[in-house]
C-alpha cells in the first residue's frame, strides 16, 4: 500500500506539473511520481516495522500523517528532476550522495519521534515474541 497521491504531489508541485496533475508527458512522468510513492512508502513500512508497528498502518489518523510526510518527500524528488531543491545541488552531485539515503535516515528519524504517539493513538504493534534481559555491570 502507498502512502499519498500522485494528486497529492501535484498540489506541492503545480510549478512542474499540467496544474496540479502529472500526465505521461510531465516531467517526471505521472509513472515516475507513482513509482515514487510506492518507493518512499516501502521505506516508511520499513522504519515502522523496525519500531515494532504492524504495517502497512491502516488507522484513518495516522495515515493523514503518513501521506503527508510521503508526498512531500516525493515532492522533494519531483523538485531534483527538474535540477532544484534540496536534494540537487553541487554539494550531493560531487558527494555522489544519493538521496534515498538521506530520505532513509529522515524516515527513520521521523517514525521514532512519532512512535510513542501512533502507539497511543492505537496503531497495532507486533508481538514477536522476543523478550529482552536487561542487566547492570559490576
Amino acid at each position: 500500500m502507498a502512502y499519498g497521491t500522485v494528486a497529492g504531489v501535484g498540489a506541492m508541485n503545480a510549478l512542474w506539473s499540467d496544474s496540479g496533475t502529472f500526465t505521461t508527458s510531465t516531467i517526471p512522468t505521472s509513472a515516475t511520481v507513482t513509482g515514487w510513492l510506492d518507493d518512499v512508502s516501502a521505506m516508511v513500512d520499513t522504519a515502522l516495522a523496525d519500531e515494532g508497528f504492524t504495517v502497512p498502518v491502516t488507522l484513518a489518523a495516522v495515515v493523514k500523517e503518513l501521506d503527508l510526510l510521503v508526498e512531500g518527500i516525493v515532492s522533494d524528488l519531483v523538485d531534483a528532476a527538474h535540477r532544484t531543491g534540496r536534494f540537487y545541488s553541487e554539494n550531493i552531485l560531487t558527494r555522489g550522495l544519493s538521496p534515498f539515503i538521506t530520505i532513509d535516515k529522515e524516515v527513520h528519524d521521523w517514525v521514532q519521534r512519532k512512535s510513542v504517539g501512533f502507539e497511543n493513538q492505537g496503531v497495532p504493534k507486533v508481538d514477536t515474541g522476543r523478550k529482552v534481559a536487561s542487566f547492570d555491570l559490576l
